[in-house]
């Protein structure tokens, strides 16, 4: 008797979509909703948390990740200033977020940041930002604030040959919008460029090893989605990541012994309360050089509670 093991998904993957905690509400823009939607993924918020031991227990059930845009980036994080062209910080999102992505990414869940979201990435992972393009950054022939509404392309972005990123889209130049006023400066280590707007600025970055999806890009995808089959291709894509991740763990595994005139399927049988402590005990003790990504620790040491926002 054979015993054969074929991985399923059974379900469609739970992507969860970053709080924007914005004025105090748990909240996302209904856009990265639909989007998520439309790529046949299941979208649930994951609110603003103080413990890593709930946030952890959240990210097991989720097969992705979208860390959304919003307020500028605290410049303390990359060790600046800020320039008097800041504009307004969300410090308990900061917090969190830098919190929600190291964990994300030590339990293997893909990662799509966009706009702040890539910002968000560069800068955990040891990068930094311009504060303000329009101060900092030499080429003006771009206005990355759009005035028009975001649902028009107002410049073009050139994808790099090569990447993950170039791979989706499948065309080397195409339009995107633009609705922000900060950018990627110093690239963070363990990444690479993926794409660029015609003034240089970058608009896309991912991590080098393929052996974990981490994306980010800085215009807005969830709101040309409908009307841009470019934009579609890179929900569809994190989504189908997604799916293959969740059909690699072992509560989707269908187990089932082929004999010669038959074939039983079987689910697997639980896990005793002393397996479970067992892999519990195999976990704590695998350091995090052994995961396919190993985060700049220096570059987090700026999380640390903070009871001026009740973040702790």
């Amino acid at each position: 008797m054979t015993i054969v093991v074929e991985l399923v998904a059974q379900e469609r993957p739970v992507i969860g979509i970053s709080d924007t905690f914005k004025d105090g509400q748990s909240a996302v823009p209904r856009t990265y909703v639909e989007a998520v939607l439309s790529a046949d993924g299941i979208p649930v918020v994951v609110p603003l948390m103080r413990e890593d031991k709930k946030i952890v227990e959240l990210l097991k059930t989720l097969d992705g990740i979208i860390f959304t845009g919003g307020e500028d980036f605290d410049p303390d994080y990359y060790n600046e200033r800020p320039i008097p062209q800041m504009g307004r910080i969300n410090a308990p999102r900061d917090t969190f977020d830098i919190r929600l992505l190291r964990l994300a990414v030590e339990n293997g869940v893909p990662v799509l940041g966009i706009c702040r979201g890539v910002q968000l990435i560069n800068v955990a992972f040891g990068g930094s930002l311009y504060q303000d393009l329009k101060a900092q950054y030499p080429n003006k022939s771009i206005s990355h604030a759009q005035k028009q509404e975001k649902t028009i392309p107002t410049h073009q972005v050139v994808a790099e040959a090569g990447t993950v990123f170039s791979d989706i889209v499948g065309e080397r130049v195409f339009s995107v919008n633009s609705a922000h006023h900060q950018a990627v400066k110093r690239l963070a280590p363990g990444f690479k460029v993926a794409g660029k707007s015609t003034d240089g600025v970058i608009e896309a970055i991912e991590w080098i090893d393929s052996s974990h999806w981490i994306l980010g890009v800085q215009f807005h995808p969830e709101i040309l989605f409908k009307r841009d089959y470019l934009m579609r291709k890179l929900f569809t894509r994190f989504v189908g990541e997604a799916l293959h991740v969740k059909a690699k763990r072992p509560d989707n595994q269908i187990i089932y012994m082929a004999s010669s005139d038959k074939q039983e399927y079987e689910q697997p049988e639980p896990k005793s309360k002393k397996t479970d402590e067992t892999l519990a005990q195999k976990k704590e003790t695998t350091s995090l050089a052994a995961n396919p990504i190993e985060l700049k620790r220096d570059s987090l040491k700026s999380i640390k509670p903070d009871p001026r926002y009740g973040i702790d």
